[in-house]
């Protein structure tokens, strides 16, 4: 094929034009042996262990954490004071007072804008997508 020697371990890049002679790298590349199969299955091979044996509880156990806390989120609640758990879960719950002492003015400016945006653009399609819905649905 036209220019895909060097893909194919070849040599340089060729646009069809075979007397052009090629740099000093791809000399050196086209004259180094090519790795056969034999060699390849002779390399190292890396096996992963198996897991350790689980009790039915212990896997529905982690399969029912999986679903209802997929991060994870008490994870930090290990070792720390009670009153620092109990502001955790706090902020856990309510995300925005962990936002709300960082948030500045050119913030809600920004926010204000995107809120203004997406409304323009959601309420005329909700207005319309009702109005269709309403007109095919309407009794004879």
């Amino acid at each position: 094929m036209v220019g895909m020697r060097g893909a194919y371990g070849g040599g340089g890049y060729s646009n069809g034009n075979e007397s052009r002679p090629l740099g000093a790298a791809a000399a050196a590349a086209a004259a180094a042996p090519m790795t056969t199969s034999t060699e390849i299955a002779s390399m190292a091979v890396h096996k992963v262990a198996q897991p350790p044996p689980q009790s039915t509880a212990s896997k529905m156990k982690a399969r029912v954490k999986e679903t209802f806390f997929p991060d994870d989120p008490f994870r930090g609640f290990k070792g720390q004071p009670l009153g620092t758990q109990w502001l955790m879960a706090v902020k856990y719950l309510f995300p925005i007072l962990d936002w709300l002492p960082g948030y500045s003015l050119s913030l809600f400016k920004s926010d204000l804008i995107s809120g203004l945006t997406i409304a323009s653009l959601a309420i005329p399609q909700a207005r319309i997508c009702y109005s269709l819905f309403h007109a095919s649905a309407s009794p004879p």
